[in-house]
């Protein structure tokens, strides 16, 4: 063997034995795990229509329309609720898989505020809120309550009481986490407040949650407002950020203020709902400009990162408002290694949007193709000159 052959030779003796103790550990413990995902984004077609999207109006459904009286949707324990003041107080039963009226609640005793009903939210157990909408200091913030199975009974009173900390305008958004006796609820503050409500509704208690210096700033929960965990609230008033923050007792703590990396530019981000997906903490925004909605990964959610958006309307109407919810539906097991979760957007005036949200892995190499492709890469090495 010449001089010259025998630093390649030596290299690919080096590089079989470094793969051989690879194969080991290959057999040893199996391929490489998938650990990579992918989200997408596409309309629920057998919703509305057949293109993901109840218009105002559509098929003569009057209880959705262009005059500012819904504002309100949640969804839980396998209905869609809409929440709309068309011919008076209502929350109406919604299939969640077309949209079609499945009738509505008992509304006796729903009355006061500004508006005697105006959004909802549905606990971990399946309890059914509802708030009206009060923008005075005098006039009570009341959360209404129904069971599950119990919507054709009027509703209980899970609280009522004057806004507090200082604020004046409450119900323009409703939040909820936990079950039982766990439950808690938020609603932002508008003027005179730059927090947000807490309400124990199993005890009929509330709590100012209030900040030391500015941001937030006065309503900076009022319009958009989700929890991440049980002391953990984003909040939004439109201006293409969201405050970040968490709460103790009564005292907020302002944890960041980043800005939505919204691929279409918008300026008018702001209806706000979390889930979390197979693992991935998912915050979906809605645009209450062009009605668009995007969702993002917050497992830092300090540092969103953008997923996929998607529109499903032609011809949306004004919001002027800039009022309406979001609410994450039922999930499903593809049976294939992803999951997907049904996602609604409702921004007033311009109808429900129905979206499939899914979360795919990506797999990685396995380690015996990271392995072929050593060996590959072993002989096409280019050999040395003789």
């Amino acid at each position: 063997m010449s001089t010259q052959q025998k630093p390649f030779v030596q290299t690919l003796k080096s590089m079989a034995n470094k793969l051989c103790n690879l194969l080991a550990l290959a057999i040893g413990a199996g391929s490489l795990s998938a650990s990579a995902q992918t989200v997408s984004m596409s309309a629920l077609s057998s919703f509305g229509g057949g293109d993901g999207w109840l218009s105002p109006g559509e098929g003569g459904y009057t209880y959705l329309g262009t005059a500012n009286n819904e504002r309100g949707l949640a969804y839980g324990d396998g209905d869609l609720f809409l929440v709309s003041r068309t011919g008076g107080n209502n929350i109406r039963i919604l299939n969640p898989t077309t949209g079609a009226d499945l009738g509505g609640f008992n509304m006796t005793g729903v009355s006061g505020g500004t508006f005697a009903i105006s959004t909802a939210a549905v606990g971990g157990d399946g309890t059914v809120y509802a708030a009206n909408l009060t923008t005075s200091a005098t006039t009570p913030f009341t959360v209404y309550a129904w069971t599950p199975g119990n919507f054709s009974t009027a509703p209980t009173v899970a609280y009522s009481g004057n806004p507090l900390g200082g604020g004046t305008r409450l119900g323009d958004d409703l939040a909820v986490t936990g079950s039982g006796a766990s439950t808690l609820l938020a609603a932002g503050s508008g003027a005179g407040s730059s927090g947000y409500e807490i309400i124990h509704p199993t005890t009929s208690t509330a709590t100012a949650i209030s900040f030391t210096g500015s941001p937030p700033n006065s309503g900076d929960f009022r319009l958009g407002l989700t929890f991440v965990n049980s002391s953990q609230v984003l909040g939004s008033q439109g201006s293409s950020l969201y405050r970040n923050s968490s709460f103790s007792g009564s005292t907020g703590t302002l944890l960041g203020s980043p800005a939505i990396p919204d691929p279409a530019g918008a300026t008018a981000d702001r209806l706000l709902s979390t889930t979390l997906l197979d693992g991935l903490t998912l915050l979906a925004v809605q645009s209450v400009g062009d009605s668009h909605v995007s969702v993002y990964n917050i497992s830092d959610p300090n540092n969103p990162v953008w997923l996929a958006s998607g529109d499903n309307t032609t011809s949306p109407a004004a919001n002027g408002n800039g009022t309406g919810e979001l609410a994450w539906g039922a999930t499903t097991d593809n049976s294939d290694g992803s999951v997907s979760e049904t996602l609604y957007a409702m921004s007033t005036n311009q109808g429900i949007q129905a979206f499939t949200v899914t979360v795919a892995p990506v797999p990685e190499p396995t380690t015996l193709s990271l392995l072929a492709l050593g060996l590959g890469g072993v002989v096409w090495r280019k050999k040395p000159h003789r």
